[in-house]
């Protein structure tokens, strides 16, 4: 029993981090010898990215740190979108600006005109709010948080500055941080909702990639029946689509509502491709003139012309 109640008390002191609800930090407690950029080795893989940590403490001068010695240590934390989400509604949430929208869809390589897929992982950036203690250039204080100037223009587009290169004393600008991300094995648990949207992503996207080429086989042959037997068990899932997927997919049910001449049917089926999808543009080479003309009339263009 006394053995049980040491390794309980033992295990109660060892350092360790955890999760803040709905926070980009995790919460550490220093022990003999840890230093800022061996936390930032530990947490982030990288020891030169110390000058976060030292940012988010306040941290301006290098000194020891104390056995237990709480350190926040920030990061770009993870999302997963629900349906409905956009880069723009994310960032209004989390950016503080919805015409950060463009960044989010930036920093992970998306096209902001997009509707991003439910159960889609997202990173969202740490910012950090930097106050001038003299004029300072916007470039050292890219310089600063980086370790080089490159960002600077970042810096500068995320603040909406036009023609300002540098702050006041006491002035303050944020500083959007997407790089500095925990280790896989540091990252606090997701919580059931998020990982249940990612497990329906996967399921839903898997069962669109064994059914498009047999709706594609049906099409191809004239049984447009069979097409709309072939993905209707999509249809209340469209969000969880990929955007390809769900493109080809809209586009397939709006040409076999055309097919029918249900011209109403395939209007709406090809203007929510195009919300899916703005510009998205159908080829003369796989669709007829009746189907182009429907598709038309719902705002798309053909292949080599202008929307």
């Amino acid at each position: 029993m006394r053995a049980a109640m040491l390794i309980i008390a033992l295990a109660l002191l060892a350092p360790r981090a955890h999760a803040q609800a709905d926070s980009d930090t995790v919460q550490y407690r220093a022990k003999e010898g840890d230093t800022l950029a061996l936390i930032a080795a530990e947490y982030y893989g990288d020891r030169n990215k110390a000058a976060f940590l030292r940012a988010a403490n306040r941290i301006d001068k290098p000194r020891p740190l104390k056995p237990n010695e709480r350190i926040r240590i920030p990061y770009a934390r993870p999302y997963t979108t629900s349906a409905g989400d956009t880069f723009e509604s994310i960032a209004a949430a989390y950016l503080g600006d919805a015409k950060r929208g463009s960044f989010l869809a930036e920093f992970n390589g998306l096209m902001p005109d997009e509707r991003i897929p439910s159960g889609t992982d997202l990173f969202l950036p740490y910012t950090l709010t930097h106050r001038a203690e003299a004029v300072e250039s916007i470039a050292q204080i890219a310089t600063k948080y980086f370790g080089n100037d490159k960002n600077a223009t970042l810096i500068k587009r995320y603040n909406f500055y036009s023609d300002k290169d540098s702050l006041e004393k006491g002035e303050t600008v944020i500083v959007p941080v997407y790089t500095v991300r925990l280790q896989t094995s540091k990252l606090p648990t997701a919580d059931a909702e998020s990982t249940k949207r990612r497990d329906k992503q996967k399921k839903v996207q898997a069962r669109a990639a064994k059914a498009l080429p047999a709706a594609r086989l049906a099409w191809r042959s004239g049984d447009f029946a069979q097409v709309k037997t072939t993905l209707a068990p999509l249809e209340p899932d469209v969000d969880f689509l990929d955007t390809a997927q769900a493109v080809e997919v809209g586009v397939l049910f709006g040409a076999m509502e055309v097919a029918f001449e249900r011209t109403k049917e395939a209007t709406d089926a090809f203007k929510r491709v195009l919300e899916r999808k703005p510009g998205h543009a159908l080829s003369p080479y796989y669709y007829s003139p009746k189907v182009l003309a429907v598709w038309k009339d719902a705002g798309g263009a053909s292949a080599g012309e202008a929307p």
